[in-house]
Formats: structure tokens, C-alpha cells, sequence
């Protein structure tokens, strides 16, 4: 049975160009994909979310979030937009995405009302796909 479903708009935040690649191609294999925008750091991805926040076709629906990046890290970029999130036309999920099998990471985000869900890397097509379609 082929489902049909909305075409998602992605903002994957992640400084480490091979994951973000392989990202890349995973995630347009789920056919589920309008849009995807790449940042190397949560600071470009604030400014981004700021300059669009009162234009819901360009907010993403989904976050892909690391947690070690320079100049803004995961924890940072999520504590600066929990002071903004409000006035956002739209609230796009995030998953925290990392490296880390730290428990404290995970712990530390499952504590975050912002967080939907921890994902430990490398994310596999089936993860993206249950994502994205929303599917169990």
C-alpha cells in the first residue's frame, strides 16, 4: 500500500560534512523531502529561524539537531530558542542527532519539553523515514 503524505521541510544542524552528506542522500531516499537547509553551527541556524519566523512556509518541520558543533553548540542553540519559540508561525520537531552514547546527554535531553526525541548517529533510512512520514 503506498501512503500518501506531506513533503517535509528539513533544517539539519550538524558541523561534521561527511555525516551531513551521507544525511543528505539517506534523507532524499525517503522521498519524503520538499526542502533541506544545512548549517554548521546553531548560531546560523537561529538567525535563519529568527529572519523566518512569522513565515510558516519556510520554517522547517523537523530539526536535526547535534549536540558538538563550534560557536553554538545543541544545548545552546536549544536554550536560545527556547526564548523565541512562541512567536514562531510554526513549531518544527527536533531530534536531538549525535555521536554521543553518553548517558547524560540522553537524560539531559529527554528532560528538554523542546526535545522530541535522541537519536544516535548514524541515523539509518528507516529512522528518517518513520520520521518523516510519520509512519510507526
Amino acid at each position: 500500500m503506498n501512503l500518501i503524505f506531506k513533503k517535509q521541510k528539513l533544517l539539519l544542524v550538524d558541523d561534521d560534512a561527511i555525516f551531513v552528506e551521507i544525511a543528505k542522500r539517506t534523507i532524499e531516499k525517503t522521498g519524503a523531502v520538499e526542502s533541506l537547509k544545512v548549517f554548521q553551527d546553531g548560531e546560523g541556524a537561529i538567525s535563519f529561524l529568527k529572519e523566518h519566523q512569522s513565515e510558516p512556509d519556510i520554517i522547517p518541520d523537523f530539526i536535526f539537531l547535534d549536540i558538538n558543533m563550534p560557536f553554538m553548540d545543541g544545548w545552546q542553540f536549544l536554550d536560545e530558542y527556547a526564548n523565541f519559540v512562541n512567536s514562531l508561525s510554526k513549531k518544527p520537531e527536533i531530534y536531538m542527532v549525535s555521536s554521543s552514547v553518553d548517558d547524560s546527554d540522553l537524560k539531559r535531553a529527554k528532560e528538554i519539553p523542546l526535545v522530541k526525541d535522541y537519536i544516535i548517529k548514524p541515523v539509518s533510512l528507516d529512522s528518517f523515514k518513520k520520521i518523516l512520514t510519520n509512519q510507526p
